[in-house]
């Protein structure tokens, strides 16, 4: 009878352990939890910004779109954004760019920081000048130039 006692009492604290530790930790600090994408418009009167997976929105300045993830097993995630700068009153296309605001790159770099415990981040900043990238949402801070517009 002892001999099947030790296992279950062992079994017991295990996961008696493990619910404690679960309940005094905070939600942010999973392990493996996501990342997350945020692209903000500072100024540009009107963009259309369509990524792949997610769909498209018009963002008009001071909007924002904002996704998460968890990457995949073999860290193939990927996410190619077209950027369409509008004419406020024709709508018509004034400026435009294609590019990947995350791919494999971006965690092998780790641009976005990485933490296993907490929310990595990637923040982009669709000015005038161009599209501006960082781990920080404080403005301007660490915040680097990556792309500029395409005039049609």
């Amino acid at each position: 009878m002892s001999f099947l006692l030790k296992p279950l009492f062992g079994i017991f604290l295990l996961f008696h352990n493990s619910v404690i530790i679960k309940a005094n930790t905070l939600p942010s600090s999973k392990p493996f939890e996501p990342y997350r994408i945020t692209i903000n418009n500072n100024n540009v009167p009107k963009v259309v910004v369509g990524c792949d997976d997610i769909g498209g929105d018009i963002l008009a300045p001071g909007n924002s779109i904002s996704w998460k993830f968890r990457m995949t097993w073999y860290d193939t995630n990927q996410y190619n954004c077209r950027f369409y700068w509008l004419d406020d009153k024709t709508l018509q296309i004034l400026n435009y760019n294609t590019f990947s605001v995350f791919d494999k790159s971006f965690m092998k770099d780790e641009l976005c920081g990485y933490n296993a415990f907490a929310m990595s981040r990637c923040y982009w900043y669709i000015t005038q000048d161009g599209f501006y990238f960082a781990n920080d949402s404080y403005p301007w801070k660490d915040w680097q130039m990556m792309h500029g517009w395409n005039k049609i």
